[in-house]
């Protein structure tokens, strides 16, 4: 079993990084491996609806489909692989603190074939990409 966690802390309101960074419009601006995103059940961020991305993970392009498994405004959001070459869950967690808002990032997961192969790989390549994705992230709301 895989797990990878990582926080950042941006300097805006909870608010304003929540919306942004639940935002599919914007997921290809701030997280860098992912190439597309496109809803194929239901509005955005309702629990129960899917969407299906393109990303590049240790140099293979993966096209993974997630459902979204809780939402509440401002506090978490989470999803889960329920079609994909590795099976994984992914939640962010959203604090209110003085500085702006603290973000924490799970991903848990049991990569299956080539990816159980390079799991230690895999893992590490998550951690420089929750890494890349929170520089990029502070950078554009900051």
């Amino acid at each position: 079993m895989m797990k990878v966690e990582r926080s950042v802390i941006i300097n805006k309101p909870v608010g304003d990084v929540f919306a942004f960074t639940q935002s599919m419009e914007n997921y290809t601006k701030w997280q860098g491996d992912v190439d597309s995103v496109k809803m194929e059940k239901g509005p955005d961020n309702n629990v129960g609806s899917t969407y299906t991305e393109v990303r590049k993970v240790l140099g293979k392009e993966l096209k993974t489909t997630l459902e979204i498994t809780a939402y509440k405004e401002k506090k978490k959001w989470a999803a889960k692989v329920v079609k994909g070459p590795v099976p994984y869950e992914v939640t962010m967690s959203y604090e209110s603190i003085p500085q702006g808002t603290k973000i924490i990032t799970t991903v848990e997961g049991e990569p299956k074939g080539f990816f159980k192969l390079a799991e230690g790989m895999v893992a590490k390549s998550i951690e420089d990409s929750l890494e890349k994705d929170f520089e990029m992230l502070k950078k554009l709301l900051e």
